[in-house]
């Protein structure tokens, strides 16, 4: 074989200093990444000129230890080093092209707008937002593929065509940069004629790359075969700069067509402001129904120019064409008016998004309407403090100290995207949900002792959960569950409200569709269009569970949940009859349900056709997660009562649809949100801020996270390494605490705990035991002599707060306790900082 030394030809002014800064840095690493290799062989190359083309069967041996692991090379010389990391290179060489123009996607990904021209053609691509545009001869052409509509207008108009896509398309960046090189090299529009479908297919062929010298500069040229649809193969020759991996120009060629060349630009300003500018959003929209009645309408100068349409007209396109205003955040998202006579709302328009998709949409949203109100949003929130808002908003507790470091020591961009699904899939998640549900549906204050208590209703919620079973299916098994009040799990819900029709229309009518529709149990709305009527007719679908005649003051544990042939509801002090009707409906139960009724109300009640069931979770979970719903109170939708973004909330609700009912895709969308990581401060107060989500509310602690936010913070130091839990069920000590501490329902974002919650906090036995000297697992963990008290600070925070100290709080604390300080006083002072962070309002806060 080759000797590898041999091989080298020494530079002619020494190796690099980038080039030694990288082999160090291979050589210090444990196992070498991909992205260093690429690094070493374009630094090599750069130094050397051509790599030599050693056979890859003998470099795969050598290859393979440098990959495993690198520290066995300290021993070598520098040409053997050199040698081996050349060797390497070449292997790696192998399928670098694949790396490179995956590089070249990921480097044009993340500039806002790309602008490419060829010809009299001018198009702009936004491949992370899922746009492509294209200007020529006076007309412009918008393919949003987030919304599956192609938009065009004509400079000579005052109004936009639009046609929704029949053909799903995706939103990869790769694709959709494929798919503008493709239209290029073909020498066609966006739009192709007849139809998008030329859109849906492509695929890499091939792919290489070498460097080359332009204009005295060093640069990759990337060339890329690929399959373009029907169109045959196309070529694409890219030349790149090493630095940015962004191409500086563009040679396009498909079959049997002249190559064309392309010009690449990078301008500033986002595809938002971009696409406002092209299509305003106070020009009316036409719908049409495939791209050539778009040319027809566009250029047949017979047709007379269409008016703006009315503040007050429809979001939809009616079936003649009549125009509509287009709203960016609204408009596009095809859904009818949501708000009208709340008995006549209507289903959610559900159309087939990516996670990624709707997050973006749901961004862009929320940036309009803060636009629309002039509300500048807050700045983000740190790092530390949107990770113990994830770890309390969806497993109830903040993380560990092994958590937060591992967490801030996590070099990856996606570390957090990362987190919300761990958490998501944690044990925690679902005894912490179970929790968050079960106030939902049972009462505060009722005794369910003699059934089992509330925790037989929790592990039951949390076994559903665990299991990932689906939100339509879990209110199906609650609603129509049978057997003896003894057996609890799901009858705990029947037990709580003691088998009455009226008190189980009432709560499954607020926790299921999001109304308070006991609001007319007594007399028709007062607000609302709900009659009395509506009220008993829903109530009728619980009137024949087998119960005693007469009002329960208690229920029994031998009574029993099933169905009975007979039952009927009556309008207090009259002698009606109320059939059931569900509430969207004019007409009674057909006939051959009536025997049925529970089964029937549940298939209707989960139905994605249900215009109510979709859109209370999706604001559940919102109002969970921010504190406020988009409809708030959560359970208070109504005409009188809007929500804050009616597209915001039908995204959602139609995302929940499409998930098939999944309750974590509804959190993790909300967690990724651009407006979930905004920071809860800023420096001037705004309410309308808040109210439009533009800053994160302070939410208050629930009773149970203060006990378990506690348990994790007094927890031996370093606890957590191998994944840690809450112990919520069977623990008599934290259902102590929670009959004292307790506070009356209320909102997340008001503090309602009185004096007795304060002195449980300040002398009572949880506290005194997490920081007494001899009780304190953590403060016991701090006398390790390897600890400097810098770092016995530094934990005590990262236990409690999960963040640093401040600048200010470190003055403090460097005065009350010196590096210096030793034995039974370093104990104490420790002692007291740990009974401090518990006691104060940021612990008791999730902000």
């Amino acid at each position: 074989m080759t000797n590898l030394a041999d091989t080298i030809e020494e530079p002619a002014d020494g190796a690099d200093a980038e080039l030694e800064q990288l082999l160090t840095e291979a050589l210090d690493a444990p196992a070498i990444p991909r992205t260093l290799l690429r690094r070493l062989d374009l630094a090599i190359e750069q130094e050397w000129g051509t790599s030599p083309r050693l056979a890859h069967s003998a470099a795969a041996g050598v290859s393979r230890r440098l990959v495993s692991g690198a520290r066995w090379a300290r021993s070598l010389p520098l040409a053997a080093a050199l040698g081996i990391m050349m060797v390497a290179a070449v292997l790696f060489r192998a399928d670098s092209t694949a790396f490179a123009w995956a590089q070249l996607v990921e480097a044009l990904a993340g500039q806002q707008v790309v602008e490419v021209e060829s010809g009299s053609v001018r198009r702009w691509v936004a491949l992370s937002d899922g746009l492509i545009s294209e200007q020529s001869g006076g007309v412009s052409c918008l393919l949003d593929v987030n919304q599956q509509v192609v938009l065009h207008r004509d400079r000579g108009t005052s109004h936009i065509r639009r046609q929704v896509l029949t053909s799903k398309l995706t939103d990869d960046p790769e694709h959709l940069l494929l798919a503008v090189l493709g239209q290029t090299a073909l020498g066609r529009t966006v739009l192709p004629d007849g139809s998008v479908d030329g859109l849906a297919e492509t695929r890499i062929l091939h792919e290489e790359s070498k460097f080359v010298t332009s204009d005295g500069q060093r640069q990759i040229q990337l060339d890329v075969q690929f399959q373009y649809g029907d169109a045959g193969q196309v070529s694409l020759r890219a030349v790149v700069d090493p630095e940015t991996h962004l191409p500086v120009s563009l040679q396009i060629q498909a079959d049997a067509v002249p190559a064309r060349f392309m010009t690449v630009t990078y301008p500033s300003g986002s595809a938002r402001e971009r696409r406002l500018a092209e299509f305003p959003t106070d020009m009316p929209v036409i719908d049409v129904s495939s791209s050539a009645d778009i040319r027809t309408a566009m250029h047949d100068s017979s047709k007379s120019e269409i008016e703006p349409a009315g503040a007050a007209e429809s979001l939809v396109a009616s079936d003649n064409a009549a125009p509509v205003r287009l709203d960016v955040a609204a408009a596009e998202l095809m859904t009818p008016p949501l708000f009208g006579a709340a008995s006549k709302w209507k289903p959610v328009s559900v159309v087939e998004r990516s996670g990624g998709e709707v997050v973006r949409q749901l961004n862009l949203i929320l940036a309009e309407l803060w636009q629309q109100n002039g509300v500048e949003p807050a700045a983000p929130a740190t790092d530390e403090t949107l990770l113990r808002r994830i770890y309390l908003d969806l497993a109830g507790r903040t993380p560990t100290v092994t958590e937060v470091r591992r967490f801030l020591q996590n070099g990856s961009p996606e570390r957090y995207e990362h987190l919300v699904d761990q958490l998501l899939n944690s044990p925690d998640h679902a005894t912490h949900l179970a929790t968050m549900y079960r106030t939902f549906l049972i009462p505060e204050g009722v005794d369910l002792a003699a059934f089992g208590g509330v925790e037989a209703f929790d592990q039951w919620l949390s076994d559903q959960f665990a299991r990932n079973n689906s939100y339509d299916e879990i209110v199906r098994r609650l609603l129509l569950a049978e057997g003896r009040l003894s057996r609890s799990g799901p009858l705990l819900f029947y037990s709580a409200a003691k088998l009455d029709p009226d008190q189980l229309a009432s709560r499954t009518s607020r926790v299921f569709l999001g109304m308070r529709l006991e609001c007319a149990q007594c007399h028709d709305h007062p607000f609302e269009p709900w009659t009395q009527q509506d009220f008993w007719s829903y109530a009728a679908f619980f009137a024949r569970i087998s119960r005693p005649q007469g009002k329960l003051e208690n229920v029994s544990t031998v009574m029993q949940v099933r169905d009975v042939e007979r039952g009927e509801v009556m309008i207090p002090d009259t002698d009606t009859v109320v059939p059931p009707r569900f509430l969207n409906s004019v007409e009674p139960l057909a006939e051959e349900q009536a025997d049925r009724r529970r089964q029937a109300l549940a298939t209707w009640l989960t139905s994605a056709r249900n215009p109510y069931f979709s859109r209370a979770a999706a604001n559940r979970v919102w109002g969970q997660m921010f504190g406020r719903g988009l409809v708030d109170p959560v359970d208070d939708f109504g005409v009188e009562n809007p929500p804050v973004s009616p597209e915001a909330l039908d995204l959602l609700a139609g995302h929940f649809i499409n998930s098939g009912f999944q309750l974590k895709e509804l959190f993790r969308t909300t967690a990724l949100s651009r407006a979930y990581r905004l920071s809860s401060g800023a420096d001037t107060v705004d309410h309308d801020r808040v109210s439009l989500f533009a800053q994160m509310n302070v939410k208050t602690l629930t009773a149970e996270q203060v006990y378990d936010c506690i348990t994790v913070a007094t927890m031996p130091s370093g606890a957590g390494a191998t994944g840690f839990n809450v112990d919520r069920f069977a623990n008599t000590p934290r259902s102590e605490f929670l009959a004292q501490f307790r506070t009356p329902a209320g909102r997340p974002t008001e503090y309602l705990g009185g004096i007795p919650q304060a002195l449980t906090l300040m002398n009572g036995t949880l506290i005194d035991g997490a920081t007494g000297l001899s009780s304190s697992g953590l403060l016991k963990s701090l006398e390790a002599p390897f600890f400097t008290n810098e770092q016995r600070i530094e934990v005590l925070y990262f236990a409690t707060l999960s963040r640093q100290p401040t600048a200010a709080e470190w003055e403090l604390l460097n005065e009350f306790i010196g590096e210096t300080t030793s034995g039974v006083e370093l104990r104490e002072n420790l002692a007291d900082i740990l009974w401090a962070l518990l006691n104060s309002a940021e612990f008791a806060m999730n902000h």
